[in-house]
């Protein structure tokens, strides 16, 4: 029977596996086949799960608090310890990455099987190092490790999402995601910096309490620099702006960023912090007010959109606001639970909404997703049930019981509860008509693609979507996520009472009118779709689907002026002139004079060296030359090298050859162990 030591040194191994591929993949010099890079994909994104559910189990079962020390250090009174920590917080996030991972893991190997091997090392390796980072993060159990893995995860996304390196799109959102969510980071990081100036330590079983007890206004400092992060990191109100243009990537890339990692890690980090938002009601109320604005503002923005993918996007931004809602609302637990489900219905979504768009000539837009049920009936039957769940159809969706949660904590607050938990309900309902458009829209028979022939006649052809049917590595994720967007909700009671609350309950009547927001939901997407002048006003409205007023201040305070300052320096501003004049036209000229040029512009950094060896073989080498014990030392070393080429004659590579020198060496032994005999 293995003990609790063993146990928990085996949680070194979650982000292990996955970081071992993106070395194999991303610096392994060996040419690889396009069926090893899967191989060693999917070994590397699959293996987090088979380590982290017996971890899970174990910690459910009994005793869940154990801590990995990796090292520690001792700076005067300041402590530097980097550890890893199971305790149930990490251990159900943890279990719900590593899930999401391997389905999405699974589902691109099938997915991405038409790039080229160097795209498909580059991809794996990328989405390998991001599953590392984010396992690495959630389990993290000091605030160094924790902000490591919360900004691997962004650089990881910047290359994700600038994938398409020939689009000039797609590499704008990577920078735009890069550069907004660094200004987040550097929110978290003072925020951090402040508690361990406080703490004098890293650990979070410290940090957390004392940043808890602080009095006066440094509290608030760094509860709000916590909540700046984790706004920024998750894409909320003011900083939702990138979240959209990262729909570049591919959809593996947007299901394992959107649902269960990047964009969901901000929530993770207030949970993670709870304590100090709770010691202080004005940021926790901020906290509340932050999220179901940005809920409301996602989920009617993401009504009005025509790229289902964009929809999905506006939708994570809409959820992930609900997560942090519940955390501002002082119910966490709830926060945690919603997490789960959003992770597996969301990333339900993408991975069906990619099958049934792949490969079609209208991209990812509404338009394409037409004919769904008829091209693709398994995919699309999966997408009803992740649309279902994110809709919060009661009793039957995993989404109904984590958003009816959030919704009866709002309303027990009393009368500003009553506030909130209204524009909560109509959030709600926005929702199930922006989940259900897409649905009703695969329903819809498929339009024929119009071109032109040889001779200006129009012919009609089908669209160009992917003609083979799905395999098993696409419709196992698929059924995997279904059933978990189904059967989950019976997990939403368990992981609120694992993590020490209880489920919250409304009154009968609350639960009535939130059980009847997914039929009026229903009711707005039917009109939208089948009422002509509905669909045509929807389709006119560029200007709910262009950059908002929020996104373009984010681009011109923020993404020009960066970019700008970034040109400057390297092209060389006014820095660059000083650092000329003042350093190198001086060594320019010094190097002019000792080699004597009236004219032309030398290399300084080389052409000063090359002098110096010059002068110092005609003052020592010169005079050397001629010396015969160097000639016969030259000679010896050239004599070598002849008897080493004639050594090599004998590696021929046949195996007889071998033998038989094996032979004569044995031979040569057993003689000489004889002669040893004589007397």
């Amino acid at each position: 029977m293995l003990d609790w030591l063993t146990w928990y040194h085996i949680l070194l191994l979650v982000p292990s596996p996955p970081l071992a591929a993106f070395l194999v993949l991303g610096l392994d010099p060996f040419k690889l086949g396009k069926r090893a890079v899967q191989g060693i994909a999917l070994l590397g994104g699959v293996a987090p799960f088979l380590v982290m559910a017996p971890m899970t189990g174990f910690c459910i079962a009994g005793s869940c608090n154990g801590i990995v020390p990796v090292f520690t250090l001792y700076f005067g009174q300041s402590e530097v310890a980097l550890a890893l920590l199971l305790d149930p917080l990490s251990a159900l996030v943890g279990i719900t990455v590593a899930t999401i991972g391997a389905a999405v893991m699974t589902y691109a190997v099938d997915y991405m099987s038409d790039a080229k091997i160097a795209d498909l090392r580059r991809f794996f390796a990328l989405m390998n190092l991001f599953l590392a980072a984010m396992l690495t993060m959630v389990l993290a159990d000091d605030s160094i490790t924790f902000f490591f893995g919360w900004e691997l995860m962004g650089l990881c996304s910047f290359f994700l999402i600038a994938y398409n390196t020939g689009s000039s799109q797609a590499i704008a959102a990577g920078r735009k995601a890069f550069i907004i969510t660094r200004v987040a980071d550097a929110f978290l990081l003072a925020g951090l910096l402040l508690l361990f100036l406080e703490a004098n330590s890293v650990r979070l079983e410290t940090l957390i309490p004392v940043g808890a007890a602080i009095d006066g206004s440094r509290r608030t400092i760094i509860a709000l620099l916590l909540l700046g992060g984790a706004l920024g990191k998750s894409a909320q109100v003011p900083f939702h702006t990138w979240l959209p243009s990262a729909m570049a990537g591919p959809t593996p890339v947007s299901a394992l960023l959107h649902s269960a990692t990047m964009v969901a890690a901000g929530a993770f980090l207030l949970v993670r912090f709870a304590p100090v938002l709770d010691a202080e009601p004005f940021v926790r109320n901020l906290t509340a007010l932050c999220g179901v604005i940005t809920a409301g503002f996602g989920a009617l923005l993401a009504l009005f959109q025509t790229d289902v993918k964009r929809l999905l996007a506006y939708s994570s931004i809409s959820q992930v606001g609900f997560m942090i809602f519940a955390v501002g609302l002082g119910a966490p637990e709830v926060a945690v639970a919603h997490f789960v489900v959003h992770a597996m219905f969301k990333s339900l979504l993408f991975l069906a909404a990619g099958d049934i768009t792949h490969g079609s000539e209208f991209g990812t837009s509404m338009v394409a997703m037409q004919g769904a049920l008829q091209r693709r009936p398994a995919s699309f039957a999966t997408y009803v049930v992740g649309a279902a769940s994110l809709a919060g159809v009661p009793f039957i969706t995993a989404g109904w019981w984590s958003k009816e949660a959030i919704l009866s904590r709002a309303w027990n607050l009393g009368l500003p509860g009553y506030v909130l938990w209204a524009l909560a309900l109509a959030t709600a309902v926005l929702t199930a008509a922006y989940a259900f458009r897409p649905v009703l829209a695969g329903l819809v028979p498929a339009p024929p693609s119009i071109t032109r022939g040889r001779r200006g006649h129009a012919v009609a052809l089908g669209t160009h979507y992917r003609a083979r049917m799905p395999g098993p590595l696409i419709l196992g994720p698929l059924l995997v996520l279904s059933l978990g967007s189904v059967l989950g909700g019976l997990l939403v009671a368990p992981i609120v009472g694992f993590l020490g609350a209880v489920l919250p309950h409304a009154a009968p009547g609350p639960e009535l009118a939130a059980g009847l927001a997914p039929v009026g939901g229903l009711i707005i997407a039917a009109a939208l779709t089948f009422i002509p002048r509905l669909s045509a006003g929807l389709a006119s409205a560029k200007r709910m689907r262009r950059a908002t007023a929020l996104d373009q201040v984010a681009q011109g305070t923020i993404i020009e002026p960066f970019v700008r300052l970034v040109r400057s320096l390297s092209k060389g501003a006014r820095i660059d002139a000083l650092y000329q004049a003042t350093f190198v036209r001086p060594f320019v000229n010094l190097v002019r004079w000792l080699n004597g040029y009236r004219g032309g512009l030398v290399d300084p950094v080389g052409t000063l060296p090359v002098l110096l060896a010059l002068r110092g073989k005609e003052a020592l080498v010169a005079r050397m030359a001629e010396d015969g014990f160097d000639r016969r030392w030259m000679g010896f070393a050239n004599g070598m090298v002849r008897l080493w080429v004639g050594a090599r004659r004998v590696q021929t590579g046949r195996a007889r050859d071998y033998a038989l020198g094996l032979a004569t060496g044995l031979a040569a032994l057993l003689m000489i162990a004889w002669g040893t005999t004589w007397n």
